[in-house]
């Protein structure tokens, strides 16, 4: 009887270590894809593909992260793809527009998910050390943001994604809360569009985040000297990197608009905010936001981050979902005069 107890004791071990094992070596040899909302040769498709390089050594036996792009309706494409779409088996997770959480909220019928369902892996980037700046090529006559104020000037042409985005959100909220002469452009596929448009003449400026303007062809305009800067965001401050361009903030006149551009610049404290899909089981998923955390101490990808001029300032997922969860308490009067904004033209 004891022999029999000790044999039945010791099968059961072998059966949970088996399972256990099983378990923690459900990567091994499998490929991870990383879904990007956004067009190849932008500040999120770089973002994503340092990651991709290091992350991999942090999920036990995975044989690769691929990364595939997955542009269309101002992030909404992957957003709504990673939502219902996606198996949730955690081989795939995604890398989505910063505008993602606040589209619902705004009531934006395409926007088919709701934020805090997904399986939060975090931000790469809270803006900790970095900045979201209005530019303008060299030769346009706007040299300060004063002159987008003057009447005597004819409006900024500032290009912007056909679908909208953080690109055109800050723009549109600029325009009404400080009163700026600008006409935004609307239509552009991606990033290197808006370049290429800069370029021709076709538009004044855009929009855009300090990393992705150190890559392509913003950064070859930079190191020739070719754009101005003329407003930053998502800072209460301004970045000590650029002390001579005024933030939004604290060109606002009064609590209405400063509550504005808060709400619009709420996303940069998610600048990257990377998901899988929603039931992921659980220890896949926390295998995922172990894995995510812990490259950001890596040196290899730290290195390469600041080579890309990457701000490394990571929030996890739990904390990420419980600032989605604030959003969601926003007053009404406020999220109704945002939603008029962005309607505008």
């Amino acid at each position: 009887m004891r022999i029999r107890l000790c044999l039945m004791i010791a099968a059961g071990i072998a059966t949970l270590g088996h399972t256990a094992h099983a378990q923690s070596n459900f990567y091994d040899g499998k490929t991870v894809s990383l879904i990007v909302g956004n067009a190849a040769g932008g500040g999120y498709d770089a973002a994503a593909r340092a990651l991709a390089r290091h992350m991999r050594k942090y999920i036990p036996g995975v044989a690769n992260i691929i990364v595939k792009n997955m542009p269309g309706a101002g992030g909404l494409t992957a957003a709504n793809y990673m939502y219902s779409v996606a198996e949730p088996d955690g081989l795939t997770f995604a890398v989505l527009s910063r505008s993602t959480p606040m589209q619902p909220v705004l009531g934006i019928s395409a926007a088919k998910y709701k934020a805090e369902n997904y399986t939060w892996l975090g931000t790469s980037s809270s803006y900790a050390d970095s900045a979201y700046f209005l530019v303008t090529m060299g030769d346009a006559p706007f040299k300060t943001v004063a002159d987008l104020k003057d009447p005597t000037m004819r409006p900024a042409l500032i290009g912007g994604l056909g679908a909208g985005g953080t690109d055109t959100d800050v723009v549109l909220v600029a325009k009404d809360v400080l009163k700026l002469n600008l006409k935004l452009i609307r239509g552009y596929k991606g990033s290197t569009d808006l370049a290429i448009a800069m370029e021709r003449g076709e538009i004044d400026g855009r929009a855009i985040g300090w990393a992705p303007l150190q890559v392509g062809a913003y950064g070859n305009y930079i190191r020739a000297g070719k754009l101005r800067f003329l407003l930053q965001f998502g800072r209460e401050t301004r970045w000590n990197k650029m002390p001579n361009v005024p933030t939004a903030r604290e060109l606002a006149s009064n609590p209405q608009d400063r509550a504005m551009l808060e709400l619009v610049e709420l996303p940069f404290r998610v600048t990257y905010p990377y998901v899988a899909p929603p039931n992921v089981p659980a220890d896949r998923a926390q295998v995922l936001q172990t894995a995510f955390m812990q490259t950001f101490q890596d040196p290899d990808y730290l290195a390469e981050a600041k080579k890309l001029a990457l701000d490394v300032s990571p929030l996890d997922g739990t904390t990420v979902r419980g600032m989605i969860a604030r959003l969601a308490q926003s007053p009404p009067d406020l999220i109704a005069r945002y939603k008029a904004t962005l309607e505008s033209k």
